[in-house]
């Protein structure tokens, strides 16, 4: 019997991504917890803070579904990649040398433009060279673990602690180190999808000829867009006013604010991955369903809640309902048209979702929060992520073991 090796090249670029969209959103989310460092600084408002998360948001939103687009036409996915690594990390390193609000707005909306293309093209990557059972999982493990891992755990403890010993610069500063690694990996890891491959692999009908105009007129497209957008509404207005809140009205300390912020990212880590997992088994939406309500009760905890142990309890378990962001983000729309139109739907998912989620809420959370306290930001969060929660009744399932249970169900009948 011959033995099956394990570094086989599917696993070979699961996790070359895993770290690649590990340090994108350990970069992006960075901020959010170096913002009480930089307040005393540049004497910010909650306005201009939703602001800077705004910056961002706007120019990835564009730019991801540009990149996507992008991505599917290009002839060498591996060198689009590479440079966007490398550009991000660039332009994080930059942030260190900000020395007023404009500045740090600039760089944040530079940072969008290099951030934004990533996602889309690694998950349409993942959509052709994952096997089928493990789709899922592939995408989980690099989308929600990854950002999971390094961008809600490592980051508000790395960030933070280095913040502390020397100053929000210097932190900013040795982000560049691991992109230039990460692109050297991608050059000579990573090779480029076949698109004879490309056809063979696509989850919905590619025999069919299709346009474009078809695709994003498909109801899951959509769907997954309202979905998305609401779950990035929660994500943001929850990352973004949490750590702010936790320190100027709970009165925490940074160091036991990060713990809190790490807590949520420790629950998103592990059950980023066993929900696509789950979903791998049971089917996308039954997933996003079960686990999609309990990220409601998440910025409610650290409204209501005032023991720190009962706190980070219940914000790890809340923070399961994380586990569905890569489901309706990306397999969802990757499996709902055929793959050569993988990084294009994947890319319009994302754009909408961070011109609503991203780049409108943080400012209007801002606003709120100027305007009511900075509990009205949490209290939208919550909304939001209901509202997610509702709108996924509606999905169609594209599990590709419950699209075929239920086809020969319906043969059968």
């Amino acid at each position: 019997m011959e033995k099956r090796k394990f570094w086989t090249y599917e696993n070979k670029i699961v996790a070359l991504f895993f770290f690649s969209v590990g340090f994108v959103f350990f970069d992006r989310l960075a901020i959010n917890y170096l913002i009480p460092f930089i307040q005393e600084d540049f004497t910010l408002t909650n306005t201009q803070i939703g602001l800077i998360g705004s910056a961002l948001a706007i120019t990835w939103a564009i730019s991801g579904p540009l990149g996507g687009y992008l991505s599917d036409k290009v002839k060498s996915k591996k060198a689009l990649l590479a440079f966007f690594v490398l550009g991000f990390s660039l332009v994080s390193l930059l942030h260190g040398l900000a020395a007023s609000f404009v500045t740090l707005f600039v760089l944040r909306l530079i940072m969008g433009v290099v951030e934004g293309p990533i996602t889309p093209i690694t998950q349409s990557i993942l959509a052709v060279e994952s096997s089928e059972k493990r789709r899922g999982f592939n995408m989980g493990l690099t989308m929600n673990t990854g950002n999971a891992i390094f961008g809600s755990f490592l980051a508000p403890l790395v960030i933070v602690a280095l913040a502390n010993v020397f100053d929000w610069h210097t932190a900013f500063y040795l982000t560049i180190i691991p992109g230039i690694i990460l692109a050297i990996f991608i050059q000579k890891t990573l090779r480029n999808p076949q698109k004879t491959v490309d056809a063979n692999k696509s989850t919905a009908a590619s025999t069919k000829k299709v346009s474009f105009k078809e695709v994003i007129k498909h109801r899951n497209i959509w769907l997954s867009i309202i979905v998305f957008s609401f779950f990035l509404i929660y994500v943001m207005a929850f990352n973004i006013f949490g750590p702010v809140f936790l320190v100027n009205v709970k009165g925490m300390s940074p160091g036991s604010m990060s713990l809190v912020m790490a807590a949520f990212g420790a629950g998103f880590a592990i059950f980023g991955i066993l929900v696509p997992i789950i979903s791998d088994r049971i089917g996308r939406k039954q997933a996003t369903l079960i686990f999609g309500i309990l990220s409601g009760f998440t910025p409610l905890v650290v409204l209501y809640v005032d023991s720190m142990a009962l706190i980070l309890a219940l914000v790890f378990l809340f923070s399961s309902g994380m586990g569905v962001g890569s489901l309706v983000m990306s397999t969802i729309p990757a499996e709902s048209v055929p793959v050569q139109y993988a990084g294009a739907a994947v890319g319009l998912v994302i754009g909408i979702g961070e011109l609503f989620g991203g780049f409108l809420n943080p400012m209007l959370s801002g606003m709120a929060a100027d305007t009511w306290g900075l509990a009205a930001p949490l209290i939208i969060s919550s909304c939001a992520a209901f509202l997610s929660f509702a709108f996924s009744l509606f999905l169609r399932e594209t599990a590709p073991v419950k699209v075929r249970v239920n086809a020969e169900i319906e043969t059968v009948i």
